[in-house]
């Protein structure tokens, strides 16, 4: 591509409310901090639509269409389609925050389920690649995600805030999946984070802040934001032992690949 390499925020939730007060502030901070694309991923019908108006209105903003594991005990026939009808949005990248949940006891696991599914199905037929969320549930999640993508090997998409065990990081890397890397990658309490990092190739990674959450040392404490996603990236690339200005055109890479859609 004939452009300088940036920064892309490949999993953003700038549509909750701890972004109403400050939005185009916390955007333009992020424009000064050279990131330059944000991708808002949805939980539900609602932030699906409150995602897909703020990618019509700002050209850096992109989205993606699902529902969130936590969200899927309201989940309605009907939303299915109305994720497939967003979807079909030339800014909508992805099908997800899918997944499921076994940490927060917000959606029996028998409804979230079935639910995962029916969205890997239309990701599928859309042919769009997956955001994935999966907390305490690699076991039962990995092997559903596996033969979506043994199905049909164009099935692939991206572990967010990946924090398994560097086995499963081997295991999903191996089957084309990419690994959200975030700000928790800072921290200095998790030891297989950085053995992770040092063990899967730059080509493997996406970065992603997920705020407001998981904010990065040395901002941790305060709200996250886009801006912060280049702590991210010096903390990986200190950890790969990488010129940063290298990693960050890797990393921008491995985003278009996945997200064929984004410009």
């Amino acid at each position: 591509m004939n452009h300088e390499f940036f920064l892309i925020d490949t999993h953003c939730h700038l549509n909750l409310s701890e972004f109403s007060a400050d939005f185009s502030d916390a955007k333009q901070r992020a424009e000064e901090a050279d990131v330059k694309r944000i991708i808002i991923p949805a939980i539900d019908v609602q932030t699906t639509q409150n995602a897909q108006k703020m990618a019509d209105d700002y050209s850096a903003i992109f989205f993606s269409s699902g529902i969130h594991p936590n969200n899927a005990s309201d989940f309605k026939e009907n939303w299915l389609e109305e994720i497939r009808i967003a979807a079909q949005d030339q800014k909508c990248l992805a099908i997800g925050e899918i997944g499921l949940d076994f940490y927060r006891e917000h959606c029996p696991h028998e409804i979230q389920i079935p639910v995962f599914k029916k969205q890997l199905e239309l990701a599928e037929v859309l042919n769009l690649p997956v955001i994935i969320h999966c907390r305490q549930a690699f076991e039962i999640l990995w092997p559903i995600l596996s033969e979506w993508h043994d199905r049909n090997p164009k099935n692939v998409g991206v572990l967010h805030a990946f924090d398994e065990t560097t086995d499963a990081a081997l295991t999903a890397i191996s089957k084309g999946f990419l690994l959200g890397i975030g700000g928790a990658y800072t921290y200095k309490n998790v030891p297989r984070r950085e053995a992770i990092l040092k063990e899967i190739p730059c080509e493997s990674i996406l970065f992603e802040t997920d705020a407001p959450y998981l904010t990065p040392v040395p901002m941790r404490g305060k709200r996250n934001e886009p801006a912060y996603l280049r702590f991210t990236a010096e903390k990986t690339a200190q950890i790969k032992n990488i010129p940063l200005d290298q990693l960050i055109r890797i990393v921008e890479e491995n985003t278009f690949r996945l997200f064929k859609k984004l410009v």
